[in-house]
């Protein structure tokens, strides 16, 4: 933003404090946001359609302009479904950019993959980062939960309730994999009722 560019050339304690305030303003806005997406989630009307999931991952990987050293990969099978396409959308997208945000390095790699499974769909969002410790795997699907301080500035801790609650929404489950050290997979399931394989 060029008003904070301008306040970055100040060097007066003035600069900082007005910077200050434009990041929690800023933090305030995105955190009113993600509260009024998490309201909505089961209440909208929008309308289901065939849905090539690959193609969909596809174009979020394409928005969210991965960094250079990080390498995302599509395997298995990824079916056209017939969905709501902009809750699928949010999840994929939630968990793809939590996985470049809290990786933990410039570099890694992330792997995304559907599996047919009975009457679902298991889709699972999985790196190569730094990893969650085992007794904070059910807290970080709470709402306003951050486990760590440095993503305070960076994080509204709304994500991954939100995630949770689509997903729930549409009659699906998610868990989370994970240990310090060894990465983060993510994986959730969506129901294959009206799905098209």
């Amino acid at each position: 933003m060029w008003i904070q560019e301008d306040l970055c050339r100040q060097t007066d304690i003035e600069g900082a404090v007005a910077l200050l305030k434009a990041n929690r303003v800023r933090r305030m806005h995105d955190l009113i946001e993600g509260l009024l997406e998490y309201s909505r989630v089961g209440k909208t009307a929008d309308s289901e359609n065939q849905v090539d999931s690959r193609e969909l991952v596809n174009e979020i990987i394409d928005s969210l302009s991965p960094p250079k050293g990080f390498t995302i990969k599509i395997k298995g099978e990824m079916p056209t479904m017939y969905v709501d396409r902009l809750q699928l959308g949010q999840v994929f997208s939630n968990l793809i950019s939590n996985s470049m945000k809290h990786h933990g390095g410039d570099k890694g790699k992330i792997r995304i993959k559907g599996e047919s499974y009975g009457d679902v769909y298991q889709f699972s969002v999985c790196d190569d980062g730094k990893g969650i410790a085992p007794e904070y795997h059910n807290k970080v699907f709470m709402m306003f939960q951050i486990l760590e301080s440095s993503d305070f500035e960076s994080s509204t801790g709304i994500g991954l309730a939100l995630v949770k609650k689509i997903v729930e929404e549409h009659g699906g489950t998610i868990r989370l994999e994970s240990a310090v050290g060894e990465g983060a997979c993510f994986y959730f399931t969506w129901p294959k009722n009206r799905s098209s394989e």
